[in-house]
C-alpha cells in the first residue's frame, strides 16, 4: 500500500520519535525519497524538533533544604520557605513534621492558604484534563489511520510467498478463462 501525503502529514511525528513498526517505516521512507513535499515537510519538522529539544535544558536545582521546611514560625522567609516547599508538601515528599509545620503555616497565612488552595485546583484540573485526554486519545485520528495502515500490511505480509503467488496465479487464470471464453461465445 502506497502511503498519500495526508497519511505522511501524520505519520512524520511518529516516525521522528522511531514509533513506527518496520514495515511502516520503510514505506515511510521511500514515500520520502519520491516526494519532495514530503521530503521538505519532514526536514522542516525533524529540525524543529531538534531546537526545540536543544532549547529545553534541564533545570539544576540546588538540593539546598528542598524537602526541609525550618523555622517556618521564626524565620522572616518563612513565606519563601513555604513557596519553595509547597509543591513537596501536596506530593506528600516532607516528612510528617515538616507536613505538620506547612499545614500550620498555610492555616496562618491567609495568602499561603490560598496559593495552596489554587495548587490543589490545578491538580485537580490537571487530574481532570488527563482522563479527558485518555478518554479522547482513544478516539485519536492518527492513531486509527497508523493501525489500518499497519493492519494492511498485515494482512499481506502474513501469507507465505508460496501462497501469495498461487493466489496470483489462480485470479490469473480465472481471467484469462474468462476472457477466452468470451471471446468465443
Amino acid at each position: 500500500m502506497k502511503l498519500t501525503c495526508t497519511q505522511m502529514d501524520i505519520l512524520l511525528s511518529f516516525y521522528i520519535e522511531n514509533e513506527l513498526s518496520d514495515s511502516l517505516k520503510l514505506q515511510v521512507e521511500e514515500h520520502l525519497r519520491k516526494c519532495p513535499k514530503c521530503a521538505n515537510n519532514y526536514a522542516i519538522i525533524k529540525s524543529m524538533a531538534q531546537e526545540i529539544k536543544n532549547s529545553i535544558t534541564p533545570s539544576v536545582q540546588t538540593p539546598v533544604n528542598r524537602y526541609h521546611f525550618t523555622n517556618i514560625t521564626t524565620n522572616n522567609n518563612s513565606y519563601g520557605n513555604f513557596k519553595t516547599n509547597m509543591s513537596a508538601y501536596i506530593d506528600n515528599e516532607l516528612s510528617a513534621d515538616d507536613g505538620i509545620k506547612i499545614k500550620k503555616f498555610s492555616i496562618n497565612n491567609s495568602k499561603a492558604k490560598k496559593d495552596l488552595e489554587e495548587s490543589y485546583k490545578i491538580r485537580r484540573l490537571m487530574k481532570e484534563s488527563l482522563k479527558k485526554t485518555k478518554a479522547d486519545a482513544k478516539k485519536d485520528f492518527s492513531k486509527k489511520i497508523i493501525k489500518k495502515i499497519e493492519s494492511d500490511d498485515d494482512i499481506m505480509l502474513n501469507f507465505h510467498p508460496a501462497i501469495k503467488f498461487l493466489i496470483i496465479f489462480t485470479v490469473s487464470i480465472l481471467i484469462a478463462t474468462t476472457a477466452v471464453i468470451t471471446y468465443f461465445m
